[in-house]
Parts: structure tokens; sequence; C-alpha cells
């Protein structure tokens, strides 16, 4: 009993952790743009991550099958996340406040409500059109309040809802997957397709401007390298060690909570180090998204017990 209870307390610490880490993650990206291009930066992080989830191969610690068995079977996921998500999440992120990415990316949830009813045919309930309807209404809010915050622009909530999109997507094609591959395969290809996707287009985009130099130096700004750092270490590698040992000690429904926590991060970091500012209206958005979200996931679970009964 004491080692249940102690797995448990480990498994809340392992999801404040990664949440943090999530929560953080915006900030970093947001600090790391106003000094590389978005392209260049993605190039730089997923080359720490590729390198960084290689090291974990060679040495054992995670065994891999080889790329040509599982390509045709993971090629589309692996084009939709990473590659379309962090095209959407970086350029996106380059025109928004890092406070406002981590609030708009909160609605994944509702996303996979609306694509899992299209594309899966499952069932919405009232509740949940409801709950669906709100978030959505609170993004409008957040875009229609934007002029207030300083160094942001009208289009980048609209480009960031691309990446909730592409993520909402990847929920959808992940479930197909993780039947047939190990949660690590999935990572694993996922930084290789990333790895080489976005130094190609750096590459190409480098040359094609006259600064394949600049684009060769841009690591070196410490800004740019400590984000690379952080994204591509602990974002992309540790904080996925700590959501899978919570997922593996907690229910699926207690997991859920850590979204919000992620998201207050976001914004809690937005503001203090960053002086990102929100309007009457923006935290009205936020309120509707938060409260959206919440009651889509919990109708969510109300729903599949009730089916299990």
């Amino acid at each position: 009993m004491a080692e249940i209870e102690r797995d448990r307390l480990l498994a809340y610490f392992a999801g404040i952790g990664s949440s943090v880490i999530f929560g953080l993650s915006f900030l970093f990206t947001k600090n790391a743009l106003e000094y590389t291009n978005p392209m260049y930066f993605l190039s730089y992080r997923f080359s720490v991550a590729f390198l960084t989830i290689s090291l974990f191969r060679l040495s054992g610690i995670i065994r891999i099958r080889p790329y040509r068995a599982v390509f045709k079977d993971l090629l589309l996921l692996s084009l939709v996340q990473p590659v379309m998500y962090f095209i959407f999440e970086n350029v996106g992120v380059s025109l928004s406040t890092s406070s406002e990415a981590g609030i708009l990316l909160s609605t994944i949830p509702i996303f996979v409500l609306i694509f899992a009813r299209i594309f899966l045919k499952e069932r919405l309930a009232a509740p949940q059109i409801i709950s669906v309807l709100t978030a959505l209404f609170g993004i409008t809010l957040i875009t229609a309040g934007k002029g207030i915050s300083a160094g942001s622009s009208p289009l980048g909530p609209v480009i960031l809802i691309g990446s909730t999109i592409s993520a909402a997507f990847y929920n959808i094609l992940s479930r197909k997957a993780s039947v047939k591959f190990r949660s690590w395969e999935i990572t694993y290809h996922m930084m290789t397709m990333g790895f080489i996707s976005f130094t190609v287009i750096a590459v190409i985009l480098s040359l094609s401007r006259g600064e394949f130099l600049l684009y060769i130096g841009g690591i070196a700004q410490p800004r740019v390298a400590i984000a690379a750092l952080y994204l591509g270490t602990l974002s992309s590698v540790g904080a996925f060690f700590l959501i899978n040992f919570m997922l593996s000690k907690l229910q699926a429904s207690r997991s859920t909570v850590f979204v919000y926590l992620s998201t207050v991060v976001s914004l809690l970091a937005g503001v203090v180090f960053r002086g990102e500012r929100f309007g009457s209206i923006q935290i009205l958005g936020v309120a509707l998204i938060l409260f959206g979200v919440w009651g889509a996931n919990a109708l969510t679970r109300r729903r599949i017990k009730e089916e299990l009964k």
C-alpha cells in the first residue's frame, strides 16, 4: 500500500514537471525567435533532439526497429507531427506572445473531439458540443483582442490554430500507430523526420537568401543555443519520460488536469518574464477556453464510464 501511494505521489510530481517543461517551452521559443529565423531554429532544435534520442538508442536504453521497416506506416504521422505542427507553431509564436501560444494550444482536446466525430464517427453529446463552441468562442475573443500585446500580430493566433489542428490530427493518427509500434519507436522516428525535414528546409532557405553562414552561426547566439538545448532535450525527451511514467501510474482521467497547469505556466511565464499584457477581452477568452476544454474532457470521461457499465 505504501509503495502504491509513493508511486502515485511520484506520478503527480512527474505530471507537474512535464507541465512546467511544456508551459515554459513557448517562452524559450519566443526568446530564440527574436534572434533567428523560425526554420533555422527548428533545424537547431531537432538536431539536438535527434542527437539526444540517438544517444539513448546507442546506449541501449531504447530499442528501435530499422527505419525502412516502419517508414511507410509512420510517414504521414511524422509529417503531421512534428513537421506541420512545428512550422505552424514557430511561425505563430513569432507573431504572437508566448502566453497566447500556450493558451491557444490548450484547445487541442477540443479539435480532437471535432476530428474524432468527423473521421472516427464518434458521437458528441449536446453538452460536449456546447463545450466545443464555448472554447471556439474563447479563441475568437483572444484573436479579436489582438493589438493589446506588444510584438505580436493578429495573424499569429490564426497560424497557431494551424498547429492545434495538426496536433489534433496527430492524436487521431497516433491512436492507430500505437497498436503496432511502441511509443519510443514513434518518438524516435518523429525526431528523425523533424531533423531531416527542418535541416533540409533551413539549408535550402539559407542558400536561396545567400545567408548560409548566418544559418550555421545562428546557434552561437546564447538565447538560441539555450532554447535549442532546452527544447531538444527537456521538452522533446525529458518531458516524454515524465509523461510516460505518469500515465503508467495514474488514470487518464486524472492526468488531463495537467493540460490546464501547462496553460497556466505558459501564461504566467509570458507575463512575468516577458512583460506580456492581457486585456479584459482576452482574459474572458482564456476563461472560456479553459472552461470549454474542461467541460469537453469531463463529459467525455463521464460518457466512457457510462458505456463501460
